[in-house]
């Protein structure tokens, strides 16, 4: 499914263009401008969502120079929420079309390598463990955020783990 939303910005709530589509991978996208990677950690039943600069959100963070959108997703997750990523899970797309850039959205199922301590860029305050329908009391973004909750159930129905 493809649609064209709009998103507010994290830093500045400015409204964004984008488009979202959902994907079983990220092959037929432009790789060099895969820029950024959101994560939907799925741990011991429960989803990760880490305070951001004074907001819940998923994990996520930019792609570095030279670094494919892969192991971006595996440092971001150890970085912001000191978990390993076990097996992921392509969900989605979004396009932002005034960037020109693409972030790549995953359900990943993840462990914990030990407590959560501290986020190395110091942007992440705390780690939090919800259920699964409590994620849009925390963050919302419009149709796409709601579109790939939809995914994530989806593919853990298929993949037969318990929300």
């Amino acid at each position: 499914m493809k649609i064209n939303s709009i998103s507010a910005s994290k830093d500045t709530e400015e409204k964004l263009s984008l488009a979202y589509e959902e994907s079983d991978d990220f092959l037929n996208l432009p790789q060099n401008k895969i820029g950024a990677v959101c994560a939907f950690c799925f741990c011991d039943g429960k989803f990760v969502l880490v305070n951001n600069a004074g907001k819940w959100e998923p994990v996520a963070g930019h792609v570095e120079k030279g670094e494919s959108a892969d192991s971006a997703l595996v440092r971001e997750v150890k970085e912001e929420a000191n978990m390993k990523v076990l097996r992921h899970f392509p969900l989605a797309s979004l396009y932002f079309k005034d960037g020109d850039y693409f972030m790549t959205q995953y359900l990943c199922i993840t462990e914990p390598y030990g407590d959560f301590v501290f986020d190395p860029d110091g942007e992440v305050t705390e780690i939090k463990m919800v259920d699964f329908y409590d994620i849009p009391k925390y963050f919302s973004k419009g149709d796409s955020s709601r579109l790939t909750l939809d995914r994530c159930k989806s593919v853990l129905d298929k993949i037969k783990l318990i929300y």
